[in-house]
This record gives C-alpha cells, structure tokens and sequence, in this order.
C-alpha cells in the first residue's frame, strides 16, 4: 500500500486510474453464438420463438419452482406478482421502507395501497417485528424485498403471513441464486419476481424479468397481465378476449437467449464474487468503525450490492454519524476506490408518496377504496439510519468489480489507508458542508 496523505487532502492517489468497473456484462462468443442464431433462426415473435420458453422452464429448474413466467423487466415482473396475488383498489401491501421505487411502485399499478415497514438494521431487510404494527383489515399481501442479494428473514415472515391468510411476494431482483435455509429465493413465498436488466447478477442485453410460482392458478393470472389481459392456451392459443386489464409485458426472444447464456455461468459468477466479498469483508473487519455486510448463518448473500455500515463512536472519532460517512466516501474515492450512495431516502419520503401524487389528483390514495395513509420517513428510523451511516462499494454493482481479486485488494487498501489517517479525516470533514441525503434538494435538468 502506498504511503502518503490523503489523496482528499492533496496527497498521493493509492489507485490511479481507479478500479474498472466497466466490464459488466461479460460477454464471450457463447452469447454472441446465442443471440446470432436466435436471430438466424427467423422465430421472432411471440408465438414462433423458443428461446423464451426454453428460458422459462430452465429458471423454474435452477429456482426449484413449478412455474416461471419471461416478462419484459423487473418491474413488470413485480406488478404482474401484485396482480395475480389478487391486490385491487385499496387493498394494502406491506413493503420495506428501504428499496428501490418499482418494489412500492408496482401496488400502485395496480391501485394498491403500500404501507410501509422499517428494516432491520443489520441485513437491511424487512423486519419481522414490523409486521404486527403496520398490517390492517385490509392488508392483501406481503413484498419481501432480498435487497442486495441477502435473503429476508423468510420464517418468521411466512408464518405471520399464513396466520393472516397474507400472499408473500419475493421481490428478488438482486438475488439470483441466494438461498434461505437451503432454498432459492423465489421459491418460498407464494410468487417471486426476478430482473435480468444488463445491470443484474444474471443479465441480458437490455431488460428482463422472471416470474416464479408453484401456482398454476397464480402463473395464469400473471400471464394475462403480460399478454393484454387475454387467456393465452399453452401452444399459444389466442382468443383475442380480454379477461382483465392488461398490458404487453413480452420478453423479447434475443433477450431471452442473452439469458440462457448467461444462466450457464451464473453459479461460476456467484462463487466469484462470494469469494472477494469474503475477502474484502476479512479485510473491512479489522479497521475500527467498518463493519461489513452480516450474514446469517441460515441464509447465502450473492452480494449484488456491498453495503458498509461506518460507525464514528467504534472508530475512535468525535464525529456525527452522517459527517463521518461523506467523509470517509469522499476520501475512499479520491484514492481511486469507487463508492456510492444508493437510495438517498427512504421510499416513502420520494414524492410520489410524500405529496401522494399517484396518477393525479391523488389516486388510487383518493378514489373511493382506500383509508386516508400519509407517508412520513421520520417514522422508520432504522432506514434513515442506515441510509445515513452506509455506502456501497462500487457505484455499479459488485459483479464488475470484486471478482477480480485485484480489485477487492485495491478497495481494502484504500480503506485501510483513509481508516489509518483518522486524525487528517478529521479535519476534513469538520470542513465539509453536510446536509442529510434526504434533505438535498432535486435535481432538475
């Protein structure tokens, strides 16, 4: 490790020319093969492909399910999970109170009402404990968000669940491949909702989303908000009726080939960056005031995220907590490290629910079915606690970076090196200009 000040403070940058992040996808002559004969093949479309079906019944086998459905993102895979668990205008959804937009964003589609739990402080997940507080009468469904590929505390959750008569809606889009208690995740609850986005441990060129269930009857459901609120026959019958209101969620066929190439890889990309996690969290341990990502020992992490929990008082320093997190941002990266914030306020401090704009003039919050709900992020004060005290490594996603053991060196060095100029961080941040990340005012462009 290089000598030297901080790199924040005028001193020598330990990485120059940072950490490349850029290489994500990997992407070798398997996928070009696989989406140059998907092309060649002529069978495009919806009802002559079968790149999107082979797809379908390959995901269902690797996450132990009955059932998988191909959807054009993530989020249509979320919003066709609400629909099928039967949600409707003003019925309620449990959802963590830390996650990104579309894990809220899909009850309103269906003009649901999310009502939002604190996390646990630890995983970042939902917290069980939360549930007895906030589920009412009309309570329809549960949204389990695996956030940064660490599978919930899925026990607990399910057993309130089936005493309420609750559906449970895996939102595990970072965490293909995570288990619980030995199980996949979107195997446990009563549907899954996966993305393929080209950003995601397992990805395509572009957008997609997988669908997972062992209800045929929830499958069907979700299928007819794919396919225009139609009744599609296992051949690809169509009678052109629609049963519901629907939309065209189809996966394209090239995406879905970009898919299976990948999937035959995922377990080696998993194991890859388990390893420089590991690593990497060894190395974070042994410097007061970082702690990294804890994992239960009843569940695996695929680390699509890896989240730092920095805590002023454990490091020795006199500090307030969010001060001593954008300090310590700001010095890790001008060494060449990248780090980044994700998710700079709790969901339900966004807009769309702070001001309850919805799709105007208030709905589906005032259209007659729901109960009055006001969204105050004050009143989930692990979220705001985590959201101030954290940062990610990396700014993309621990794919691109901490497979390479080269990288995970380099990111511990400069935090060791920051870490060991506590005095010279000091200074520095007694400098900054901190305002918390939930009260920086919106860009506009």
């Amino acid at each position: 490790m290089a000598a030297g000040g901080l790199a924040v403070l005028g001193g020598p940058q330990l990485i120059p020319g940072g950490i490349d992040e850029s290489v994500w996808p990997e992407v070798d002559e398997s996928d070009l093969d696989a989406v140059t004969g998907t092309l060649r093949s002529g069978k495009l479309s919806w009802f002559n492909n079968v790149e999107v079906k082979a797809l379908e019944e390959q995901w269902a086998r690797y996450a132990g399910t009955k059932h998988c459905l191909a959807l054009n993102s993530g989020t249509a895979a979320l919003h066709a999970a609400v629909a099928a668990v039967g949600v409707g205008p003003g019925d309620e959804v449990v959802v963590p109170a830390l996650s990104f937009l579309a894990s809220a964003s899909c009850v309103l589609h269906h003009q649901g009402i999310p009502v939002f739990a604190d996390i646990d402080p630890v995983t970042f997940t939902l917290d069980p404990a939360e549930l007895e507080r906030v589920v009412t009468p009309r309570t329809k469904a549960i949204i389990v968000v695996h956030l940064h590929g660490l599978p919930a505390d899925m026990a607990p959750i399910l057993d309130f669940a089936g005493r309420r008569g609750l559906a449970v809606i895996e939102d595990a889009a970072q965490a293909h491949g995570a288990t619980y208690r030995g199980r996949a995740v979107g195997s446990l609850g009563s549907v899954g909702a996966f993305s393929i986005m080209a950003g995601k441990n397992l990805p395509t060129a572009g957008e997609g989303g997988l669908l997972t269930t062992d209800d045929a009857g929830l499958r069907n459901r979700a299928d007819a908000v794919k396919m225009f609120g139609e009744q599609i026959g296992p051949d690809n019958e169509r009678e052109y009726n629609a049963h519901t209101i629907g939309f065209n969620y189809r996966m394209s066929p090239i995406l879905a080939a970009m898919a299976r190439s990948q999937l035959a890889r995922l377990d080696r990309y998993t194991k890859e960056v388990q390893a420089g996690a590991e690593r990497l969290a060894a190395r974070l341990a042994e410097l007061p005031g970082v702690r990294p990502p804890v994992v239960p020992a009843d569940r695996t992490h695929v680390y699509h995220h890896f989240r730092i929990t920095l805590d002023p008082e454990a490091a020795g320093v006199d500090l307030p907590p969010g001060v001593f997190r954008q300090a310590v941002q700001n010095a890790v990266a001008a060494e060449g490290a990248p780090v980044s914030m994700w998710q700079n306020r709790p969901l339900p401090g966004q807009a769309l629910f702070r001001d309850l704009t919805g799709y105007g003039k208030g709905c589906p919050w005032t259209c007659g079915h729901a109960r009055p709900v006001r969204y105050r992020q004050e009143e989930f004060p692990h979220t705001l606690a985590v959201i101030q005290r954290t940062l990610l490594a990396g700014t993309r996603l621990c794919m691109a970076s901490l497979r390479d053991p080269a990288s995970v060196e380099a990111y511990a060095d400069a935090f060791t090196k920051v870490m060991t100029h506590r005095d010279a961080l000091v200074t520095y941040a007694r400098g900054l200009d901190y305002a918390e990340p939930w009260e920086t005012a919106s860009r506009l462009w």
